[in-house]
């Protein structure tokens, strides 16, 4: 018999519709984030891998797009659609000065002029008339990036302070060692919010990558973190968050036997997103103090459902390359390696942000003090596209010179009590934080 004395409550009974945050994850064109990210420049192939052998299909921000290497080694980006009848120039011919249509040989260069139609009379005499739809790029520590915003804004290609100069030996890698990743980076299926998000959230390392899975960082007890790192119960009071001027960062103090003599030191393990997509993530097998930082990944939005990751880093060691990619095992194995049954048992933190959704459903949160950074984040974010709405420049972007930016990330043995040795910018002091 059903004692009808009591009423049960928080049941999901009569919830209302959820939703996400269409302001904050949705880049297609006209779209407030969209418009936004188009005054950045984004990396959008590896150089190294791109080669002027076949051309490669990069959707980006919504738009269906071209990347190749002409043979005078000149990148360039274009529409996918032929400007002639639309066929896809993804079926096109890589020649001496463009790249050249399937369908009717009509022939385009790096910037999109028609330099010559196969089939009309002396090559096209109104060949002129016909532009195919292009974007400009620039070639930068191994990447080739993309500019889609108003031509008329188009800002410097910015530098980073973490990679550059190169020092003798070192070199930049680029290029994903996973199959069908190598040339426009690693693209998997879910908003792009998800994954650059979880960058500035240390306390999930607390729990998924140590307590529910195992230790996944493969440094682990070796070279890497030690346990205590991974402590949830004190994790929340060893990370404090800071603006930077140019994102957010987090810093993480743990104690480790790596001081100068092996003796046991605290440690700043600081990790930076600046706007409007990018993650200043120390290497994080070796987890070296006081190295210099090598390394940047950017999250680059495909459409609201997809994304790419893309990176570079500086070094004359070959492996760290290989460290990044394959340092993170669920299971021993590398995640496109599980089984069904063992991504369940050891879910990574693809698992964690693909099972969100495509994009995920803001309404149902109920964000802690422990997501802090993720607030922080998304108020930056907001603010980005304020000042573009109302026709200023985004934080990062000018119109002149050509910036330097400093990386505010790596790992830090602090020399004394209280000392802050990342130096915390006039923004970090602004904010409060």
């Amino acid at each position: 018999m059903t004692d009808t004395t009591v009423t049960d409550t928080g049941t999901g009974y009569g919830r209302g519709p959820s939703s996400h945050d269409a302001r904050l994850t949705e880049v297609g064109p006209g779209t407030p984030m969209g418009e936004a990210l188009r005054r950045y420049w984004h990396p959008i192939a590896s150089s190294t891998a791109l080669t002027s052998d076949v051309p490669h299909r990069a959707r980006l921000l919504g738009e269906n797009l071209i990347v190749f290497r002409d043979g005078q080694g000149r990148p360039g980006v274009v529409f996918e659609r032929c400007a002639h009848r639309g066929s896809s120039l993804f079926f096109g011919r890589i020649e001496e000065d463009g790249i050249r249509c399937c369908y009717h040989g009509w022939k385009f260069d790096v910037q999109g002029h028609c330099v010559e139609q196969a089939c009309e009379l002396d090559g096209g005499r109104r060949r002129n008339l016909a532009r195919q739809p292009w974007y400009p790029v620039e070639e930068r520590y191994g990447l080739v990036f993309v500019y889609m915003g108003p031509p008329e804004l188009k800002p410097p290609l910015p530098r980073f302070d973490s990679l550059e100069p190169l020092e003798e030996g070192e070199s930049y890698f680029s290029s994903w060692l996973v199959p069908g990743a190598e040339v426009v980076g690693l693209e998997q299926d879910f908003n792009w919010l998800q994954i650059f998000e979880n960058a500035v959230d240390p306390v999930h390392a607390s729990w998924l990558h140590s307590n529910h899975s195992g230790f996944q960082f493969q440094g682990t007890g070796t070279t890497g973190f030690p346990e205590s790192y991974y402590d949830p119960s004190t994790v929340a009071e060893r990370v404090t968050y800071h603006r930077t001027d140019h994102g957010v960062k987090y810093i993480q103090r743990y104690q480790d036997k790596k001081g100068p003599d092996g003796e046991l030191v605290d440690i700043d393990w600081s990790v930076e997103l600046q706007l409007p997509n990018i993650i200043c993530l120390p290497d994080f097998i070796r987890v070296t103090p006081d190295a210099r930082h090598d390394m940047l990944i950017w999250v680059v939005p495909v459409d609201d459902t997809h994304h790419r990751l893309v990176f570079s880093i500086r070094s004359a060691d070959p492996s760290r390359r290989e460290s990044f990619v394959f340092g993170i095992k669920q299971n021993g194995k590398d995640g496109w390696l599980l089984t069904d049954e063992e991504r369940q048992r050891f879910p990574g933190d693809f698992e964690a942000q693909w099972s969100q959704g495509p994009i995920t459903q803001h309404s149902e949160e109920t964000l802690a003090p422990s997501d802090k950074g993720v607030v922080m984040l998304r108020r930056m974010l907001r603010t980005m596209m304020d000042d573009v709405e109302a026709g200023r420049n985004p934080l990062g972007v000018g119109t002149t010179g050509e910036p330097v930016r400093h990386v505010e990330a790596g790992v830090f043995i602090r020399r004394e009590a209280g000392d802050d040795v990342l130096n915390p910018t006039a923004a970090d002091t602004a904010a409060g934080a």
